[in-house]
């Protein structure tokens, strides 16, 4: 929960990259997590704040999963 809320400000805020490090530096770049994050909206009033960001951020699921291969796809890149 605790991920999901720091996810959540950083997008209310616009800080997509700093969304994929946290998904990645926690181990949470998962399916999971995005499961629960739609289990916590579905249970919210739909005008809640809450529940815009989460769908929001759920929106942007594929987009943030895409640009974390990405990066991690570069550092590879740069390792090698």
């Amino acid at each position: 929960m605790d991920v999901l809320h720091k996810v959540l400000l950083l997008w209310e805020k616009g800080k997509r990259d700093e969304i994929t490090e946290t998904l990645q530096e926690t181990g949470w770049l998962k399916d999971s997590f995005f499961r629960f994050a739609q289990a916590v909206s579905e249970c919210l009033p739909n005008d809640s704040k809450e529940k815009k960001l989460l769908d929001g951020f759920l929106t942007g699921k594929e987009r943030i999963i895409s640009e974390a291969k990405a990066k991690d796809a570069k550092l590879t890149d740069f390792l090698e």
